[in-house]
């Protein structure tokens, strides 16, 4: 998946202009509740970076910045920016403390935005937050096929969701997958064909709708 398929579009993002000064700036953050917006600039749309509330604040009641001054005296993370074509797993790699990555052209031309929630909500999907169902956490063990046999055994299940986790490990992975069963009977069966096929089980929870867990039990 790329981040032009999730990205929040500029016509929904509050932007700073670079022409803005200061004082200027800081108003719309304390008008937008933000505590950081992109900067972009007002003639050729190119983004400039981020600016902080807090820098603001600083700049002007302790640094002795002038209200008059320009914006662009504020600006940090000139970088912090992902082409609309970039992978999500780069922009995973990148967003860390970060408020948000601008999305742009191939001329740095502000297109958007990619945000913590936005990947969040992309992580939570592969739970099946949305449809519920049962969550199944297998420990798979390291050999060729593992996760191929594993797979067989659901193919009459409809996957909502799944990720897998300790990558890297020699031993074994955690491998997640919510199905869309309610039926507790069937659930119990695979769990037991799961065992016997040489995984093992960890976890089991059952997902409700609306970000709603209850149920859980373990093995």
């Amino acid at each position: 998946m790329f981040v032009r398929n999730v990205y929040i579009e500029k016509h929904k993002v509050t932007c700073c202009p670079s022409t803005l000064t200061a004082i200027k700036a800081l108003e719309l953050l304390k008008e937008t509740n933000y505590r950081c917006i992109p900067v972009v600039d007002t003639e050729t749309n190119e983004y400039k970076g981020q600016v902080y509330k807090v820098d603001l604040l600083e700049y002007l009641f302790e640094n002795g910045g002038k209200p008059e001054d320009s914006v662009m005296n504020v600006v940090d993370e000139v970088d912090s920016f992902l082409h609309k074509d970039s992978s999500l797993s780069l922009a995973l790699l990148t967003i860390d403390r970060l408020p948000f990555l601008a999305v742009t052209g191939e001329n740095r031309e502000f297109q958007g935005i990619i945000t913590h929630s936005v990947l969040m909500d992309l992580f939570r999907d592969g739970f099946g937050m949305k449809t519920g169902g049962y969550c199944f956490t297998v420990a798979i063990y390291e050999q060729t096929g593992a996760l191929l046999k594993l797979m067989k055994l659901l193919k009459s299940f409809n996957i909502e969701g799944a990720h897998t986790f300790g990558n890297g490990n020699e031993l074994f992975r955690r491998l997640t997958f919510t199905i869309s069963e309610e039926n507790e009977d069937v659930i119990d069966k695979l769990k037991e064909k799961i065992i016997k096929a040489g995984f093992r089980v960890l976890h089991i929870e059952r997902i409700e709708t609306n970000k709603n867990i209850a149920n859980a039990f373990r093995e």
